[in-house]
């Protein structure tokens, strides 16, 4: 008895997608896309303005407020993140020791550990909970694509991208993304609930 048309054609249709699911890398990797379905956890260039390696494995547990900027920036950033130093200071000291603020570079060959270091303590950044990230080229690129955080060089040095701040709980998991001029008080009121519902550490 032959094998029914139908069922030979499911086989075939299956083993298409198996072969281009093999090609898929090579495809991504001609296409300029990252080549493996990487996690953040994953990236181990990443330091923080102490030269310490950072790594979001050991955010788990923590609410994470995490937005790019470049040193550089004449506006937006450094607006921004003085903005974020208010929000850090206006939760309660008992939600501030479970939140850590993250800041990652999209400006990794200037905006060394020393440079960021020097940006942070301008703005009054907490250390304590605050990281200032860089690291090599593929993983801060690698960063900004998953986040879609648009990024694109303008030359001379300056960069476009989303100004936008990333509330994560304490998973990974990106529940809310502020773009625009950031409301402080929602800010702060939604990292209140989201540290609420999902931070059981």
């Amino acid at each position: 008895m032959g094998v029914p048309a139908r069922a030979t054609s499911r086989r075939f249709a299956f083993f298409v997608f198996f072969v281009l699911l093999g090609l898929l890398p090579l495809i991504n990797a001609c296409a300029g896309r990252p080549t493996s379905p990487r996690q953040p956890g994953d990236l181990k260039s990443l330091t923080t303005q102490d030269g310490d390696a950072f790594s979001f494995e050991r955010l788990a547990g923590r609410t994470v407020v995490m937005h790019f900027i470049f040193t550089h920036c004449p506006m937006s950033c450094p607006l921004q993140a003085r903005a974020l130093v208010s929000v850090q200071r206006s939760l309660p000291k008992a939600l501030q020791d479970r939140v850590q603020f993250v800041s990652i570079s999209v400006d990794p060959a200037r905006d060394t550990p020393p440079v960021l270091k020097q940006f942070g303590s301008s703005i009054g950044a907490d250390f304590r909970n605050w990281s200032f990230v860089t690291g090599n080229e593929d993983d801060i690129t690698w960063l900004h694509r998953h986040f879609d955080a648009r990024v694109s060089s303008l030359g001379g040095g300056q960069f476009d991208h989303r100004v936008a701040v990333y509330l994560l709980e304490s998973h990974g998991r990106v529940i809310q993304r502020y773009t625009g001029d950031l409301d402080q008080q929602r800010l702060a009121r939604e990292i209140a609930e989201v540290d609420s519902l999902y931070n059981k550490s």
